[in-house]
């Protein structure tokens, strides 16, 4: 989910509880079978969240670079064990927001309760998003899309894991990004 605003203003609002981490490179700050309790946002770097396919192979579901939010909503609201790891991909650093902290807010005037649904809209969204990016495209439009709308993917995430991301193995994408070279 893309920074906003209002995620800005929240940072402020809650900067004497906001934690500063450092997540060195290959690092998880979200293992599988651990519970997140907080939402975050990418200061500095690039992160993503993957999960175990019954194959045991390593599927990429996300991506995070700088000013992007990030967080497991599912155990955020659940408190249920994650299925799904993130990782830093380069020493990154984030800022996060632990979920008492945010439920507090909320609960302290009408306009949070809004900003709280307002994230809560923008998570559903981009979770459709990527449900109708797999569901209604082939591999090359998901490749087309993501050098459209989201080229600093391309540039910082390593290929093998946006092969994964887009559902082929890195040879495929290797076809598709030479084809579409020479069109």
């Amino acid at each position: 989910m893309k920074n906003t605003v209002w995620v800005d203003e929240l940072v402020t609002t809650l900067a004497s509880v906001v934690e500063h981490r450092l997540v060195k490179k290959g690092e998880a700050l979200l293992r599988i079978g651990e519970v997140c309790d907080y939402v975050g946002r990418v200061e500095i770097g690039a992160m993503r969240m993957f999960y175990i396919d019954a194959a045991g192979s390593d599927r990429s579901f996300s991506f995070f670079l700088a000013q992007d939010i990030f967080t497991n909503y599912e155990g955020l609201l659940t408190a249920e064990a994650s299925k799904m790891e993130i990782q830093a991909l380069v020493d990154t650093q984030v800022v996060l927001i632990r979920k008492k902290d945010l439920f507090h807010l909320y609960e302290s005037s009408f306009y949070w309760q809004r900003m709280g649904r307002l994230m809560s809209d923008a998570i559903f969204l981009s979770a459709k998003e990527r449900i109708d990016f797999l569901l209604f495209h082939t591999p090359e439009q998901r490749y087309k899309q993501l050098l459209a709308n989201q080229p600093r993917i391309l540039q910082e995430v390593p290929q093998k894991y946006i092969a994964s991301y887009i559902g082929i193995q890195p040879q495929s994408l290797s076809r598709i990004r030479k084809r579409l070279s020479r069109e």
